[in-house]
């Protein structure tokens, strides 16, 4: 047996083993090793992944799955987020209920300030009218009247 099949087939060293505090800040960093089957050397050539688009769609996943608590999987990130968009949408159609609410009361608040406006507009002719009958008959009382 070649020495270079020899060299493949014996065990790593293992390195010693990390302290408690350590470990913490070590699972923080852990990042999943995926092997990639690989055809001939062309393939590794340029260095990069071989389907990097599934690495940059798969990045914000990690990304957003680190920031959650350890307890919390993938099915209740996502669970959460439908939650969270299905909350966004009531609150989209709520605002948008309210606004054609708004709108409506406004335009029944015009409608009344409009009435209103006409009958003091129908007072104020009445009251004027009446102050012209008014000053009339006195105007004759005193031409009327004796000195």
């Amino acid at each position: 047996m070649p020495e270079e099949a020899q060299e493949d087939t014996t065990a790593p060293v293992s390195a010693p083993a990390p302290s408690l505090g350590n470990r913490a800040a070590l699972a923080n960093h852990v990042q999943e090793v995926s092997l990639l089957r690989v055809e001939s050397i062309s393939d590794l050539h340029g260095g990069g992944l071989l389907c990097p688009y599934l690495a940059e769609e798969a990045q914000p996943w990690d990304e957003l799955l680190g920031l959650l608590p350890p307890g919390c999987s993938r099915g209740a990130f996502l669970l959460l987020l439908a939650l969270l968009v299905l909350a966004c949408l009531a609150l989209a159609i709520l605002g948008v209920y309210l606004s054609v609410l708004q709108s409506e009361s406004l335009h029944t608040m015009a409608h009344t300030l409009r009435a209103q406006e006409e009958t003091l507009l129908k007072l104020r002719l009445a009251s004027l009218s009446q102050l012209r009958r008014l000053n009339a008959s006195e105007a004759a009382s005193e031409a009327g009247a004796p000195s």
